[in-house]
């Protein structure tokens, strides 16, 4: 019987900081909470000791939407995250290309705010990329920059229809210009060769660790199935808990494809329940299906109430009534449906789904709506109502570049009060969940935290808010990210309490008592997973 005694901290849980500076763990699991005398006490034996010296002590934090098999197959590809000017992405495409033999150039996380709206064009990809196709998805993983080599490969032309579940850019005289939306993506990456499963397993462990060093303990993979020239995840993770080397408590969604009728549910909701039981035996629970309502506001693919300056509202990749059948579908079989909506006609649509649900069906799994960038008020009340928990992305809800350039332009200067409406979810009695959608934007717990709390960019002090009225008090946002997503993925009571699973973040300091606009510098010192301290 191992022991770790955990002292000199300030102990958050359940929304608030206890009344006591240790804890004690046996086994994996929390014995005793309180002074540092009683909880030695309370143990007995010490074997190992961790001085938190005065930082916060929280349950680990879960990411409740995230991609980390993205990630990591993005770290096999052309790397354009962070590329801030034309020219450092144009090097960076040209250097991996020449550095390779693939097929196939293949990678991403170009910022869109460096090109104009239509998106970039093949010919500037061709320049770069002249011998073979090549493919690179934006940093929100709902576009693609195609070259005319790979526009050829997937028989793209003037002629080729836009999907009815995305759009490909064109030029004047039609002819498609390299930028395709959303499900036009589909088009190209049926083409691009597929990683190893060995290779994807190796990167998909490495990502994992920077998660557990940022505190992360738990997450939710949140598509699990080809998409957008990914491939389905769940071979690498069986892969990585097969031979013991995967921490954390990992889970994940099954995609739900974008070609469903109505006669294929039964087929599809069967498919599920058969991956679930083979998955959650190895280690890997998988009981929730992902939904992908709509597309995002910047590409106009968010499904709107109310028009963009085109008079467009949108897409909705799944019909009203289809989504009225597959939800009831899947919560009568245990399967709880993660959904993403950005669009306020999108949550409706959602929502909708779920209302068709009995409500013995809905008590017995965890539903969820994620990104949630626009509610109509009526909704709002909705998610208590109907028991869907709220599953934030806290860090975009800021005036950011992206928001400035491309978003409040599309919407309206006047919605950006309406933006990401926490603070109206919680007071409506909406459970809150946190999550990053990692690689589109950064992991760090802290830096969301940061964000939800002011609704600023972190080191932007002075930035107006983004829709103040909105803001979560620090308690709120760290419950959301530590006790409310553990209790959406079902992985533990994600407490500082004597019995629950002892998975901690250790943080270089109490922000509790500097002032909000600082809480982007906190840090995770030491991450606890069963009671075992990582060493990352």
């Amino acid at each position: 019987m191992s022991s770790l005694l955990v002292a000199d901290g300030v102990l958050f849980s359940a929304g608030t900081v206890l009344d006591a500076d240790a804890l004690g763990i046996r086994d994996g699991r929390i014995v005793a909470v309180g002074s540092h005398r009683d909880v030695r006490d309370a143990l007995g034996r010490v074997d190992d000791e961790l001085d938190a010296r005065g930082g916060l002590v929280t349950p680990g934090f879960v990411d409740a939407h995230l991609h980390l098999g993205g990630g990591a197959v993005d770290a096999l590809r052309c790397d354009l995250a962070g590329a801030n000017t034309l020219d450092e992405i144009d090097q960076r495409i040209r250097t991996f290309a020449v550095g390779t033999g693939a097929a196939w150039v293949v990678g991403g996380g170009w910022d869109p705010t460096l090109f104009p709206p239509s998106g970039p064009t093949a010919a500037h990809l061709d320049a770069l990329v002249p011998d073979r196709p090549a493919f690179l998805l934006d940093a929100d993983h709902h576009g693609g920059w195609a070259n005319s080599a790979a526009l050829a490969a997937a028989g793209i032309d003037r002629a080729t229809p836009d999907p009815s579940d995305g759009r490909i850019e064109r030029a004047a005289d039609g002819t498609p210009s390299g930028a395709l939306r959303e499900g036009a993506m589909q088009l190209v990456s049926p083409h691009i060769p597929p990683h190893e499963t060995a290779d994807i397993a190796r990167a998909l462990l490495t990502v994992s660790r920077s998660a557990l060093a940022a505190g992360i303990t738990g997450w939710q993979e949140a598509a699990l199935g080809e998409y957008a020239g990914y491939p389905d995840f769940s071979h690498a993770y069986l892969s990585l808990l097969r031979d013991g080397s995967l921490v954390g408590r990992a889970t994940g969604a099954i995609w739900v494809p974008r070609n469903l009728t109505s006669d294929t549910i039964d087929a599809f909701v069967a498919a599920c329940l058969e991956r679930a039981r083979a998955n959650t035996a190895a280690g890997f629970p998988t009981r929730t299906a992902k939904l992908m309502l709509d597309g995002i506001v910047e590409t106009r693919t968010a499904h709107l109430c109310h028009p963009y300056p085109d008079g467009s509202h949108g897409l909705s990749y799944f019909a009203p009534e289809l989504v009225q059948q597959l939800v009831p579908a899947l919560n009568a079989a245990g399967v709880a449906v993660h959904v993403h909506a950005l669009g306020d006609a999108a949550v409706h649509d959602a929502l909708d789904g779920f209302a068709a649900v009995p409500a013995d069906h809905r008590a017995r799994v965890r539903n969820h709506i994620a990104h949630l960038e626009l509610i109509a008020p009526d909704d709002v009340p909705r998610f208590a109502e109907l028991g869907v928990t709220a599953n934030c992305q806290p860090y975009w809800a800021c005036a950011n570049a992206l928001v400035r350039q491309v978003t409040l332009p599309l919407l309206g200067a006047d919605r950006a009060d309406d933006l990401y409406p926490f603070a109206a979810l919680r007071d409506a009695g909406a459970a809150l969940a946190m999550g990053s959608d990692w690689p589109v934007s950064t992991f760090d717990p802290w830096l969301g935290i940061h964000v939800a709390v002011t609704r600023r960019p972190p080191g932007e002090a002075d930035a107006e808010p983004l829709g103040a009225a909105h803001a979560l008090p620090l308690e709120a946002a760290l419950d959301a990210y530590t006790r409310g997503s553990a209790d959406l993925l079902g992985i533990g009571a994600g407490t500082l309490a004597p019995g629950a699973a002892a998975d901690l973040a250790i943080a270089d300091r109490d922000p509790f008592t500097g002032p909000a606009v600082d809480i982007h510098e906190t840090r995770t010192n030491a991450t606890v997973v069963a009671g075992e301290v990582l060493a990352l």
